[in-house]
């Protein structure tokens, strides 16, 4: 499950960034062609985050079972 989630939070964090080309804005000496900003998308980022958290408790609860004594 932690594996899971891991991966989840990483495609999300992916699909949240994106570039976009703007025109440049007006300054001397001019600037040529386009100017590419990146923008973030805060909900997949929100979303990948709290996959990421959810990936970190379900493998410490895998360590925790692994090295209980009652586990043996």
């Amino acid at each position: 499950m932690a594996v899971l989630a891991a991966v989840l939070a990483v495609v999300l964090w992916v699909l949240s960034r994106g570039t976009v080309e703007v025109i440049p804005p007006a300054v001397e000496p001019p600037v040529e062609g386009v100017v590419q900003r990146s923008v973030t998308d805060p909900w997949l980022l929100v979303a990948a985050t709290v996959s990421a958290g959810v990936a970190m408790v379900f493998a410490t609860l895998a360590i925790l079972r692994i090295t209980s004594p009652q586990a043996r």
